[in-house]
């Protein structure tokens, strides 16, 4: 799926937002750049938040109108032992909120049920893949699919 400004990078959070649940784990993957945070301030914006970006600190926490979303930055840590410290697994454990997670594919730390979204810059815009992986995360895969497919006609 094609993205062509930050507008729409905004728009598929704002799509997870109307579809997601409490306990839900999103991947986000892609360069420097590409929109990652773009997409959680869209996301927790719609879930009437306020995000920034977690370039300085590893974890913000985003108190919202339905759920705490957690957003979490490993693009700086280097040991795997680094995940416990931060207790990257209680907050994915955690049914009364989501997880974000920014550099997601940099350590295996994802539960079986998750969505993946890789963002990659083509020229001014950016290619959005989503994959679901479980009953939840193939639901908003889909879901993401649909709405941004059927806007673009």
């Amino acid at each position: 799926m094609i993205l062509p400004d930050e507008a729409a990078t905004k728009r598929v959070g704002e799509i997870l937002a109307r579809a997601i649940q409490p306990g839900t784990t999103i991947a986000l993957i892609g360069d420097l750049g590409a929109g990652k945070t773009t997409l959680v301030t869209g996301l927790v914006g719609a879930l009437g938040g306020t995000a920034s970006s977690p370039t300085f600190s590893l974890v913000n926490e985003y108190p919202t109108r339905r759920f705490v979303v957690w957003h979490i930055d490993l693009y700086r840590l280097e040991r795997e032992a680094e995940l416990v410290e931060l207790g990257l697994d209680d907050m994915i454990e955690n049914r009364l909120g989501i997880c974000v997670i920014e550099w997601a594919d940099k350590f295996d730390v994802l539960p079986a049920d998750h969505l993946r979204l890789e963002l990659v810059h083509e020229g001014d815009t950016r290619r959005l893949t989503a994959t679901g992986t479980g009953p939840r995360g193939e639901l908003l895969a889909s879901t993401l699919e649909g709405e941004l497919l059927g806007s673009e006609s």
